[in-house]
């Protein structure tokens, strides 16, 4: 068996090779090369190597989408270690969690997040502040200090160079891990089925601590030798104008984010003379939006489905050819996808079952959880959790989810994560979390709580007070639904479902 270099770790050579002086990345007022990103990235690779950085290790960053994050991605790949971007709105108690269960020797993290950086109680985790004047054991500069290296760790394509965390459904995160080779098949896959071409740029809006924009948008566009205008989730505005500043020719969006791009477009319409593709999903893009942005730019929005454990879009529309709307298109590029009933065998067309998934991008198991990981894959086939159908002519058109995760602007909520921090504050009795469909978000979390016997009548301002030291702003619950009792179903448990029928009917939702 071939020890490296990998075909990550060789990802940008051809280019850098070719066309050293193509702009590959452009943030802020900043605009760096690919020889000048490739030595960036084998700077920190050096300057991590002597500080004792070694293949298997994992680094952490809390960053928002800046170069600074690139180039340590990239520079992890270069030493073996296995590269752990972490959510930029984690609070405190999330972060110190996730860095204890993964091990974590290094964080990188910006000054903004400081104030939960510091109150840390990890004392064999070294952290490196990446902007700002503060006390950083490590400063960030010591690492561009040095002399770039071409040293790449000998590791296999099969070794472990990615965890990517996400939500299960107990609320536990889960940590999937993506080998060299899978994290390459994603970016290729996903390349691919973007037609991607060096005369590219593309707006990169999506973090990139999630593969919706780590790979299925940035490292896709590095692989092409296109241009990269990197920003973190642009206001609509920004986002216009930047397209129209550098020529951008593709910008992915979440499903909620395009409605705001769509309104925006149509309250000051603005010509995008260089757009010719956008993608819409995290959430199923309504009809009536793919009509309205039909009507503003003369063509149709791509529209597509990915999951964690795939690092990339598993269906996708046509970027060329024939589109659906309401359809997640047809199974992307290196993907087997099948649906299929309880028995494991094939849905006939226009029934529906579960999306099963084979494809070279797969997860190698979640991180020291073998149970979860043997749940995932079963005879050999990549379980999602999406129920879904096909066409006659082979186009999945999604159902719903089998796990009770809530999507939030693309974002996952474990309904169990909340409630566990629901439950602790003292004038809460039993908490069930249901998502409530909303025209904006996708989803919203609600919270129907029953308080203890004499609760104090000012609950729901202590309780939302607690949620928001605990829990990241986006998983707070959007309502509070106050029940005398918790209804319970035949079998004695929460009825969830006539909880969520209750929220919506309450807070305007859609059943």
């Amino acid at each position: 068996m071939t020890i490296g270099p990998t075909r990550l770790q060789t990802l940008l050579d051809e280019v850098v090779r070719t066309t050293p002086e193509q702009t590959a990345l452009r943030h802020d007022d900043k605009a760096l090369t690919y020889a000048q990103l490739d030595m960036a990235s084998r700077t920190i690779a050096a300057g991590l190597r002597q500080f004792g950085i070694a293949p298997g290790d994992r680094v952490a960053w809390l960053l928002p989408n800046c170069p600074e994050a690139v180039a340590i991605t990239l520079a992890c790949y270069q030493l073996g270690a296995i590269a752990v971007p972490l959510n930029y709105r984690y609070v405190t108690q999330e972060l110190e969690e996730i860095l204890t269960r993964t091990a974590a020797r290094l964080l990188f993290y910006h000054a903004d997040r400081a104030s939960v950086v510091q109150p840390l109680t990890l004392n064999s985790l070294q952290t490196i502040e990446v902007a700002g004047a503060g006390d950083a054991p490590l400063p960030f500069e010591q690492l561009l200090s040095g002399e770039p290296d071409d040293v790449r760790a000998p590791v296999h394509e099969e070794d472990a160079a990615l965890i990517l965390f996400t939500s299960g459904s107990t609320g536990h995160p889960k940590g999937v891990v993506h080998s060299h080779g899978g994290v390459y098949s994603a970016i290729a896959q996903s390349r691919e089925l973007f037609d991607f071409q060096a005369s590219d740029v593309v707006l990169v809006g999506k973090p990139i601590s999630h593969a919706g924009g780590l790979h299925t948008q940035m490292m896709a566009a590095f692989l092409a030798g296109a241009e990269v205008v990197l920003m973190m989730k642009p206001a609509p505005a920004v986002a216009v104008a930047a397209i129209n500043q550098f020529g951008v020719t593709e910008y992915g969006m979440l499903a909620s984010d395009l409605l705001d791009f769509v309104e925006y477009l149509e309250q000051h319409p603005t010509p995008l003379p260089t757009l010719n593709n956008a993608i819409g999903s995290g959430d199923a893009v309504p009809s009536d939006l793919h009509h309205r942005f039909r009507d503003l730019l003369g063509w149709e929005v791509m529209e597509g489905a990915g999951m964690t454990e795939v690092s990339c879009y598993y269906a996708g529309n046509p970027r060329y050819g024939k589109r659906k709307w309401g359809s997640l298109g047809l199974a992307a590029p290196g993907m087997q996808l099948r649906v299929i009933d309880l028995s494991g065998d094939d849905c006939p067309v226009g029934v529906q079952g579960e999306i099963v998934l084979q494809t070279p991008s797969a997860t190698i198991g979640y991180w020291n959880d073998d149970e979860a990981t043997q749940t995932l894959f079963q005879n050999g086939w990549l379980h999602t959790g999406d129920l879904a159908y096909r066409d006659e002519e082979g186009y999945v058109w999604f159902v719903g989810r089998k796990k009770l995760m809530i999507v939030r602007r693309g974002s996952n909520i474990a309904p169990a994560e909340v409630e566990n921090i629901v439950d602790e504050h003292p004038l809460v009795h039993a908490t069930v979390v249901v998502g409530v469909s909303d025209p904006r978000d996708g989803q919203i979390p609600v919270a129907c709580v029953a308080l203890v016997e004499d609760a104090d009548p000012s609950a729901e301002a202590s309780i939302r007070e607690y949620v928001e030291q605990h829990l990241a702003a986006y998983k707070n619950p959007v309502h509070y639904l106050f029940l005398p009792e918790l209804p319970r179903n035949a079998t004695g448990k929460f009825d969830r479902h006539q909880l969520g029928e209750l929220a919506a009917q309450q807070f305007g939702g859609e059943k």
